[in-house]
């Protein structure tokens, strides 16, 4: 009986989290899109392209719990064999993982105004190796496909690998928005454009978006190195909406920049005389001449680019 919550049981139980993770970030997704409906066609790409990926790794989830309950309940040879939807997991979740600390390399480059680029490279090359790491197993696990115990031998050793590869990213992730959006900005502070409670806001949702996958991860390595039998898929179910929810909460934290951009354009649109049509402000991370916040104190409202509809 034992066996059969340390193994069913607790595919089961990962079965639901990955359902109810995913709608989190359906719900997360939902905001994104009325608010930022007209973000740049990158972002939107990137965006839809986690949440498809979440989406298949709830689907395989599903249909894994559904083998294991309904079908193959009570044969024991099948539930000794390496399940194909655990192996197909392996296609997404790490593929999730890589976009999004790519894409937060990028964010942590454009924070420095594009002058930090060891860091961001840095990340970028574990997040490739990490990848490339699962992609081996992967391979190995559609060659082979024998049973778990088999399979586990061969593939958990590099598997080590991977996960300290992937902590390793987001540990220097978690560290450069710490220093990018909190420790220089707030000594920097007074002179940004912004309210000080907008760049509060901003930064505690930065540094929580990293925060996240990070613990999910050292949860995986608890988990599998405690005796409680398959309950680490827990972590490995949901890491792909984990990473998912990162990126929309580091996107979505760009509202109240929105609001405070909006207010002003609007005040500087009711002092002039000549009436002109204020179109959806596009919040853009990135300038063509990168010039930190804090430099740009005496700057007028009139470079806010109203008429295409973007802040530059």
């Amino acid at each position: 009986m034992d066996n059969v919550i340390l193994s069913v049981g607790a595919v089961v139980v990962s079965g639901w989290m990955s359902f109810m993770s995913f709608g989190v970030v359906a719900a997360a997704g939902w905001h994104y899109f009325l608010t930022f409906g007209n973000d740049k066609l990158l972002y939107r790409t990137v965006v839809i392209t986690c949440m498809l990926l979440s989406l298949g790794d709830t689907i395989i989830s599903g249909l894994w719990c559904y083998q294991w309950t309904t079908i193959n309940w009570g044969d024991f040879s099948a539930l000794l064999l390496t399940p194909k939807e655990a192996i197909a997991l392996l296609a997404f979740f790490p593929t999730t993982a890589l976009i999004v600390q790519l894409w937060f390399a990028c964010r942590i480059w454009m924070l420095s105004m594009r002058k930090n680029v060891w860091l961001p490279t840095m990340i970028a090359l574990l997040a490739a190796v990490s990848w490339c790491i699962v992609l081996w197993m992967f391979a190995m696990l559609v060659k082979r496909h024998s049973l778990i115990t088999a399979d586990s031998n061969l593939v958990f050793p590099v598997g080590y690998a991977w996960l300290v590869g992937s902590i390793l990213t987001d540990i220097c992730v978690f560290g450069g928005l710490i220093y990018y959006t909190e420790i220089r900005s707030r000594r920097e502070r007074e002179y940004h454009i912004l309210s000080p409670r907008s760049l509060v806001v901003l930064t505690y949702r930065l540094i929580q978006c990293n925060v996240l996958p990070l613990l999910a991860q050292i949860a995986l390595v608890v988990l599998f190195k405690t005796n409680v039998g398959l309950y680490y898929m827990l972590c490995d179910m949901t890491i792909a909406k984990t990473y998912t929810f990162s990126l929309l909460i580091s996107l979505n934290a760009r509202a109240p920049i929105l609001e405070a951009v909006s207010s002003n354009v609007i005040i500087t649109q009711r002092s002039d005389t000549t009436p002109r049509r204020i179109n959806m402000i596009d919040v853009r991370q990135d300038t063509l001449d990168p010039v930190a916040p804090w430099q740009s104190a005496g700057k007028t409202d009139c470079e806010y680019d109203i008429g295409k509809g973007s802040l530059q």
